[in-house]
């Protein structure tokens, strides 16, 4: 796949009680013929993760990286989204499913629904996905964000959540979807990369747009707020 930059631009409108976006760089990926996946890439040293770095054909322990998010998110719960969810709230069409992959403790996913979009999510850790159930008060929430245990390295689990957001539009197959993931790529070693968009590849089309943001090579050198768990520079 190649990255390349297409444009730089100030975002200063806000839209009812949504948290103001910052300037962004916009790149945009060559994804498969159904698809461009726009990309955003972000610099911040005290968002997400860790203090274990890695680049190039790196490898990481699965069994490991299970045991850390459940931790990690037994601990941690963000209520305030990220602002990469508020670019994609003020300019994504709320006609069109969310899915979130990577979805963590919940926060993006559940601001979106909050402001009007049919949000589908899934994470590994099991921990997560049952804490954020039970934010969102359980199936009487008409509102709420569904959320499932996803392994994006399994085509199975992938497809299944993307093919999920397409039949709520009532089984229309022509649904289109916003695939959404902040901060997730840069956790997946080369490998689940592949078998992940591999799969989205597949999942996807024509029409679905997919937002990603993710380290690239100007964060290897900054501080980390968190620390211990596999990163990787794109």
């Amino acid at each position: 796949q190649t990255l390349t930059k297409a444009d730089h631009r100030q975002d200063n409108h806000t839209n009812n009680n949504l948290l103001f976006a910052p300037p962004a760089t916009h790149l945009c990926r060559a994804f498969s013929p159904q698809s461009i996946i726009i990309t955003y890439t972000h610099t911040d040293n005290m968002d997400n993760a860790n203090g274990s770095t890695s680049n190039g054909d790196a490898m990481k322990n699965v069994n490991n990286e299970s045991s850390y998010w459940n931790d990690f998110y037994a601990k941690f719960d963000i209520g305030v989204p990220s602002q990469f969810c508020v670019m994609l709230a003020t300019e994504a069409d709320k006609k069109m499913p969310v899915v979130e992959f990577g979805c963590g403790n919940g926060r993006d996913s559940i601001y979106l629904a909050r402001h009007g979009f049919t949000v589908f999510a899934g994470d590994l850790s099991k921990e997560a996905i049952v804490h954020n159930r039970a934010k969102e008060g359980g199936p009487d929430n008409k509102n709420a964000a569904d959320f499932s245990v996803c392994d994006v390295s399994v085509a199975a689990d992938v497809e299944a959540l993307v093919e999920k957001a397409r039949s709520s539009g009532n089984g229309d197959e022509e649904t289109k979807l916003n695939i959404y993931n902040r901060f997730f790529l840069h956790s997946l070693d080369d490998d689940q990369e592949r078998l992940f968009l591999t799969a989205l590849s597949s999942a996807t089309k024509p029409g679905d747009r997919l937002y990603m943001e993710f380290r690239c090579s100007l964060d290897a050198k900054l501080d980390k707020l968190y620390k211990g768990h596999f990163r990787r520079y794109l």
